[in-house]
């Protein structure tokens, strides 16, 4: 992360790339996951030791690891899921219709806007729409 010595994220594509490299690779990005703890919260550990690997072999979502710089620990982990999202065209006003092409495209066979961009945007439009 750019403007931060205290910590880095790392996709953890970059471990699946190297296969079963028992150094660097996939057993050793399951071993890394495997000291994961979120006592707050049993979902979200369970998330990353069970399915993050694999909703990213299947291109559902890609998961950061947020790892400390000092020691290279684990501190945490960002998902972001790979899903267009799909809005029909006549359940939104004009104004909104006019945000949505700023981050979308419009299948006019359907009259759907289809989110290219991140959902990021999506929620400030929402929330700037009163």
């Amino acid at each position: 992360m750019p403007g931060n010595d205290k910590f880095f994220s790392v996709n953890i594509r970059e471990y699946l790339a190297l296969g079963n490299d028992e150094e660097a690779g996939e057993p050793a990005l399951v071993e890394l996951l495997s000291g994961f703890s979120s006592p707050k919260n049993k979902d979200v550990e369970r998330f990353l030791k069970k399915s993050a690997i694999e909703f990213t072999k299947k291109n559902q979502s890609v998961t950061y690891l947020v790892v400390s710089a000092e020691d290279v620990r684990l501190l945490g982990y960002f998902t972001l899921a790979l899903k267009p999202l799909t809005v029909r065209g006549e359940t939104v006003s004009n104004t909104m219709k006019r945000k949505l092409l700023r981050i979308s495209e419009l299948e006019n066979r359907y009259l759907y806007y289809v989110c290219i961009s991140d959902c990021t945007a999506w929620k400030k439009l929402r929330g700037r729409q009163g």
